[in-house]
């Protein structure tokens, strides 16, 4: 092969090394720097989260669905508060037994706490914190 040839390939097999290593973040990286709570039931009728970081990069994603006693989504109103720091800043109600939100927050220590006035319910979710949409 001639020499401006090999060159040429170098510089092609280069830039798509530099291109991966800039712009590439596979999944696997992304759920790396991705912190996750599951809801865990505590009684009849509520369930909460462990805190979990949000840093300023990030946004703050919330999932919950209700369950009723045959395990069917239940179609009551519910809510849930977001925690601060162990303080609550805002209360959220939904319907149809499922939310999903994605919330942009100050940094801090979030955890959720969701409850129902309707007893044998069960709920599941949680709330994480990514740079990318996603589930819990």
């Amino acid at each position: 092969m001639n020499k401006p040839f090999k060159l040429s390939m170098g510089l092609v097999v280069l830039a798509c090394i530099v291109t991966v290593l800039l712009f590439g973040q596979n999944q696997a990286s992304a759920a790396l720097n991705r912190k996750t709570s599951a809801l865990k039931q505590a009684d009849r009728t509520s369930a909460s989260t462990r805190r979990v970081a949000l840093t300023p990069t990030h946004q703050l994603h919330v999932v919950v669905t209700a369950y009723d006693k045959n395990q069917n989504i239940s179609h009551h109103k519910y809510s849930y508060q977001l925690f601060r720091n162990g303080k609550s800043v805002r209360t959220i109600s939904f319907t149809n037994g499922h939310t999903t939100r994605a919330i942009k927050a100050k940094p801090g220590n979030y955890s959720v706490h969701v409850y129902s006035h309707h007893k044998n319910v069960t709920f599941s979710g949680g709330v994480s914190t990514s740079d990318q949409p996603h589930f819990v």
